[in-house]
């Protein structure tokens, strides 16, 4: 028998139909396994979460079988600290059993924020660096003729601090700025005095404080600084003198006890 001959029999046209049916057969096993698997057209509806505390977006979702990740958190000091700002998928989004539900919340505890702002800087600048930060700020004016719209100190809690000093966001500083002025002031005699208690009376007066310390002492706290005294000063003490400006620096040499007869060099 030829082959075309053999394609023209029963036996032929049934082994092509028990091939067909096993095609048949596997795809429908393979259709139908797959909609078990997978529960096609089977979903859950994402709740609003928006508002809740983690804790209660978590015991929702778990409800529904679907699942919870954090991806961010920011903080607002409006806001309630804990609760969900954002979600994705969206509110009455259709999803499938398991599906990750991924949340922004807000902080519970407030970031750190360095000042970055620093004495000497534009006050306009410093405006605008401490909003961008969240760090509140108020202002106070002093005559200063050196640093007229200009940053004199910063100050956080009582205390004196620098452009990396950390403050939590939300907190305010006090920003001196320096304005200009007609009136003079009078240098004091500082003779005598400690570099504490001078920086204490100069601040009173607008005016700066310089400290320099007998030769080998770097620093006042290398030792007792309550031993140093002023031996000289510049400007000198003149009560017939006119004065002078606000924000001018007072140059101070300071020796431990006694002074030295000869302090006429001033770059010791």
């Amino acid at each position: 028998m030829s082959y075309l001959q053999f394609l023209k029999t029963a036996a032929f046209r049934k082994a092509i139909l028990r091939i067909v049916l096993i095609y048949v057969g596997v795809l429908a096993v393979t259709w139908f396994g797959l909609m078990w698997y997978t529960d096609h057209g089977e979903y859950i509806s994402v709740p609003d979460l928006q508002g809740m505390t983690l804790e209660e977006a978590v015991a929702s979702l778990e409800e529904r079988d679907l699942q919870v990740l954090v991806i961010d958190s920011i903080y607002d000091k409006k806001a309630k600290p804990g609760t969900v700002l954002e979600q994705s998928p969206a509110p009455e989004s259709q999803v499938k059993e398991g599906r990750q539900v991924f949340l922004t919340i807000y902080r519970n505890t407030r970031p750190m924020e360095r000042l970055g702002v620093k004495e000497g800087d534009f006050a306009a600048v410093a405006f605008i660096k401490l909003h961008n930060k969240g760090i509140e700020f108020d202002t106070l004016y002093e005559d200063n003729n050196v640093y007229v719209g200009s940053i004199i100190r910063l100050v956080y809690g009582g205390k004196r601090v620098n452009a990396d000093s950390m403050i939590p966001r939300g907190d305010r500083v006090q920003l001196v700025i320096g304005r200009a002025a007609s009136s003079r002031v009078m240098v004091p005699n500082l003779a005598g005095m400690t570099c504490k208690e001078v920086e204490t009376i100069l601040d009173t007066l607008g005016l700066v404080c310089n400290c320099r310390f007998e030769p080998g002492v770097s620093s006042p706290s290398t030792q007792d600084s309550a031993t140093f005294r002023v031996c000289r000063q510049d400007p000198p003490f003149d009560p017939s003198s006119q004065g002078t400006t606000p924000g001018r620096i007072v140059d101070l040499w300071l020796y431990n006890e006694p002074c030295p007869t000869d302090t006429s060099n001033s770059d010791f």
